[in-house]
Formats: structure tokens, C-alpha cells, sequence
């Protein structure tokens, strides 16, 4: 059985991509071509080309790897009051392991006010740019000289 998964194109897909696209051939005809689903070449098209400009391989690939190299935030952690519970167990010395446990056990019906420790983790190392983890350091350095 064969497991459904997204791989954005490859360098070497976009050329022929570009080249098909410039001929006039269509989406379709360019995923049967590359073995790909009609969806993922659109979805290359749509985020890799700049808008009123034709499609070309080399500007997808800088488009590509720019957006690559940058740091994504869990969408969980967009919600204010998720972000501030996590923040502040972490200051009370919490582990993300346990906030996660405590989120489940005091509202398990409710999906939303859910994190998992990866997320929590996550958080930490990606967003805001050492921010928590300056603060955490400082709380627990002011903390153990107490």
C-alpha cells in the first residue's frame, strides 16, 4: 500500500517544468511527465513564480530554497493564550513533557487548548528568535541563587 505524501519538485523537475510551461503545454501534461500529481506541479507554479511573470525554473529554486531556509512556527503556538500558558509553566520550571500532560488532563475535549511537547520544544528553539529561552535562563539563574 502506498502512503500519500508531499515532496515539493526537485531542481531538476522545475527545468522541465519551465521549458513545458514556456511550449504552452498544460499542468496536467507536465505532472504525467514528471510522474507527479497535477496538484503539486500547480502548487509549483503558484508559490514559486513572482505574480504577472511567467514561470521559470531558476527563480522557483531561489524562491524555493529562500522560503526553505526559513524558521516555521507551530500554528498552536499563534494562539495567545496556548503561548502564554506555555511560557508561563516553563518559568514555574515545568518541562514542555509535563505542560502537554497537564493541557490534555484539564481539557480533553477540547482540541484546541491542546500542545504537544514537540510543539512546546519547538517554541523554545524557532520563535521568538531566544527570546523565551533568555528569559527561562535568566528565571532559573535567579531562581537557584535564591
Amino acid at each position: 500500500m502506498r502512503t500519500k505524501s508531499y515532496r515539493h519538485l526537485s531542481a531538476d523537475e522545475r527545468e522541465p517544468v519551465s521549458l513545458g510551461l514556456a511550449a504552452g503545454h498544460s499542468l496536467r501534461r507536465m505532472a504525467t511527465v514528471l510522474g507527479r500529481a497535477p496538484s503539486t506541479v500547480s502548487r509549483e507554479r503558484a508559490r514559486n513564480r513572482p505574480r504577472g511573470h511567467p514561470y521559470r525554473a531558476c527563480t522557483a529554486q531561489v524562491h524555493a530554497a529562500a522560503r526553505a531556509r526559513q524558521p516555521r512556527r507551530p500554528r498552536k503556538l499563534l494562539d495567545p493564550w496556548l503561548w502564554q500558558y506555555g511560557r508561563t509553566h516553563l518559568a514555574e520550571g515545568c518541562s514542555p513533557e509535563q505542560i502537554a500532560g497537564r493541557l490534555r488532563r484539564a481539557d480533553p475535549d477540547d482540541m484546541r487548548k491542546h500542545l504537544s511537547a514537540e510543539t512546546i520544544y519547538a517554541g523554545l528553539y524557532v520563535l521568538p528568535r531566544g527570546e523565551l529561552w533568555s528569559e527561562l535562563l535568566a528565571g532559573v539563574s535567579s531562581f537557584l541563587c535564591n
